[in-house]
């Protein structure tokens, strides 16, 4: 059969399929956009025509072409611009693509004269994040977003062009191609698609339009240069730029978005497109008001801790200059505790220095645990009563011990356990003579743990009095001054910490979600706000769980008793991997802890409540998030701001209090 053919040149009202050409739209490397009409709908479209050399060169590209066109004329959205129909034209030999007509311009177009105001630049990304978010959906990606490919129609509407066709596109001028695979564009591209383009996901998507927000914002592309490989360069080699840096009007919630969407790491971009069009439409709704409410408002914390896990591992520098410029601007409204200097390997000439100094602390802590065993006695009344103690008790009976509870329990719970729990041993200890007693006289602890039962031929000591009520106890009269003792706790129980809610949520999980190590995969722990309660007493937590809706089995604690427990919580369409699951030798410090160091951060100001959330970051990295309120002279509550903290050891990260 003999082939027409083809057209080596396209003049205006030249018929191709059904569509009657009008004039030339734009042409690139692949091909060539013409306005035409649809003759048989009477509308303007816009038709793509496969540039003839390339179909000839390359069949299988051609068949991708119309192929990948019907893929996309599946999809149906506001955002995306329409595929009518796609075809091989006998007549002429051509293949091409009849699309939607957006009369108002390329969003390149619209920037020639400058940045645009940030409210129409929001919008716009806005508008193609919700096109990301239908392409995700259909597991497509775009990989060659840039002004080019978003297109404006009569109303401002924003519109993204190519989806599902672009990493079949390359452009010499502008487009790079390794091993006949698409790459993108240099000055949008992420550094990974740069690589290695076949590894692209969304987050590439987003990555170019992020870089796409940021020429909205400045006017004028993140990384330039000559060629393509100069962009290259700029875009492996340094950090991604600041918005604010160089417009410092724009607001801080748009810089923050516009630079986690720039994040040269991928775990520090936005996960998915939900999360990016949530943050768009918050600042969008309230601007800088509704910062906290962002997921980018994390996004200079998450940098220093990426920053300062890497310098745990001796790394001081990133190729991809991950990391670098990543403190708070002076005028933000957090500031991030730098990482502590002992994470940096000292200079070979500073270890004296640091071995002195690790002596001093070392003594320092030797000297405050002995004095804390001690007790309230003199340290060494103390080792007299002690040595005076073992020569009572030598060849005689052991007195009796407390009985401790044999039930599970969290290793750190023993650090908040309240001081109740050895009174019979603290007491009994108080009542004894600081005198020699007769060799022959074993002492015998009684049920009333204040005082000592008297034994034949010995004249019992005066004994403590105690007060009369709880309310006394903190001005107790002594009845004999020369024994120092320690003021009476507090009768009251204390509310019941994480790691204490956490042993009593354990308990009503299934055995094989424990199994084998008896503690359950936490994913989340939320301590809920109570009146008048500094530490909560409502405790949530989310245990992996496989067999359960979103992968989440949910308990609550109240008071110390299981309310609650089910898998009633999670979104079904993004349940919880085995990724987030927190890792135990990363949480150390139990809510009574961070609360105490969140509270030294405002002296002289009383916590009345506080709300906690213990959660995994993108770089997996446990943190303490905690609200904290107080009450003025009128009973109104205050929230004084928040504090975040690493699980592990405490060091602050963030604060935003109210001093």
């Amino acid at each position: 059969m003999l082939m027409p053919p083809m057209i080596q040149k396209i003049e205006p009202g030249d018929v191709i399929g059904r569509c009657r050409t009008i004039r030339e739209l734009g042409r690139g490397g692949v091909g060539t956009v013409y306005l035409a009409t649809h003759q048989t709908l009477q509308i303007e479209v816009a038709l793509k025509i496969l540039s003839p050399s390339l179909s000839m060169e390359n069949p299988g590209l051609a068949e991708r072409f119309i192929r990948e066109a019907q893929l996309a004329a599946r999809i149906r959205h506001p955002n995306v611009i329409a595929v009518m129909d796609a075809a091989h034209d006998d007549a002429t030999g051509l293949y091409y693509i009849v699309m939607e007509f957006v009369g108002g311009g390329s969003l390149s177009w619209h920037l020639r004269h400058g940045p645009l105001p940030e409210a129409k630049a929001l919008a716009i990304i806005t508008g193609i994040a919700h096109a990301l978010v239908i392409a995700e959906e259909n597991k497509i990606v775009h990989r060659d977003i840039k002004p080019d490919n978003i297109m404006l129609d009569l109303r401002g509407t924003s519109k993204l062009a190519d989806l599902g066709l672009a990493k079949h596109v390359y452009d010499s001028r502008t487009t790079l191609t390794l091993g006949g695979s698409f790459m993108g564009t240099p000055a949008y591209m992420s550094p990974e698609q740069a690589r290695d383009a076949k590894i692209a996901d969304t987050r590439d998507d987003i990555y170019s339009l992020g870089a796409s927000f940021y020429e909205c914002l400045t006017g004028e592309p993140p990384f330039q240069g000559e060629t393509p490989y100069n962009i290259m360069s700029e875009l492996l080699t340094k950090p991604s730029p600041k918005p604010r840096a160089l417009r410092p009007g724009i607001s801080r919630s748009a810089d923050l978005i516009c630079r986690k969407m720039m994040a040269k790491a991928r775990d520090l971009r936005y996960a998915n497109s939900h999360a990016l069009l949530q943050d768009l439409q918050i600042a969008q709704t309230y601007g800088d008001s509704g910062i906290d409410r962002l997921e980018a408002a994390s996004f200079e914390q998450d940098t220093v801790l990426a920053r300062q896990q890497e310098l745990n591992y001796g790394i001081e520098t990133s190729s991809e200059g991950v990391y670098a410029e990543s403190e708070l601007e002076d005028d933000s409204p957090s500031a991030i505790s730098r990482p502590a200097p002992v994470l940096i390997p000292p200079h070979r000439t500073d270890y004296g220095v640091f071995g002195a100094a690790a002596l001093l602390i070392a003594l320092v802590i030797m000297t405050t645990l002995f004095l804390t065993w001690a007790g309230p006695n003199h340290p060494f009344l103390f080792l007299k009563n002690q040595w005076n103690r073992l020569a009572l008790l030598s060849g005689k009976p052991t007195p009796p011990q407390p009985e401790i509870s044999k039930e599970k329990e969290h290793p750190h719970t023993a650090a908040v356990r309240p001081a109740s729990a050895n009174t019979e041993a603290n007491e009994g200890q108080r009542a004894m003579s600081t005198e020699d007693p007769p060799a022959d006289v074993a002492p015998t602890i009684s049920e009333n743990p204040a005082a000592v039962v008297p034994q034949p031929g010995v004249t019992p000591e005066p004994p403590v009095a105690l007060p009369e009520s709880v309310s006394d106890g903190a001005n107790a009269a002594v009845a004999n001054p020369a024994l120092p003792v320690a003021p009476i706790p507090a009768l009251a129980a204390l509310p019941d910490s994480a790691f204490t809610a956490r042993d009593i949520a354990e308990k009503s999980l299934d055995a094989d979600i424990v199994a084998p190590t008896g503690r359950g995969e936490l994913l989340k722990i939320i301590g809920k706000r109570d009146d008048n309660q500094p530490i909560p007493v409502t405790w949530t937590f989310y245990f992996f769980d496989k067999k359960a809706a979103g992968h989440a089995r949910i308990v609550t604690v109240n008071g110390g008793k299981t309310v609650k427990t089910g898998e009633d919580l999670v979104d079904f369409a993004s349940p919880y991997s085995d990724s987030a699951i927190l890792p135990e030798d990363k949480i150390q410090k139990d809510s009574s802890d961070v609360l105490q160091i969140a509270a030294g951060l405002i002296p002289g100001v009383a916590v009345s409540s506080s709300e906690f959330t213990l959660a995994q970051q993108r770089n997996s990295v446990p943190m303490w998030k905690i609200a904290l309120w107080t009450k003025d002279s009128s009973g109104e509550e205050h929230k004084l701001g928040d504090v975040t903290l690493l699980a592990e050891n405490g060091t602050l990260i963030s604060k935003n209090l109210k001093q």
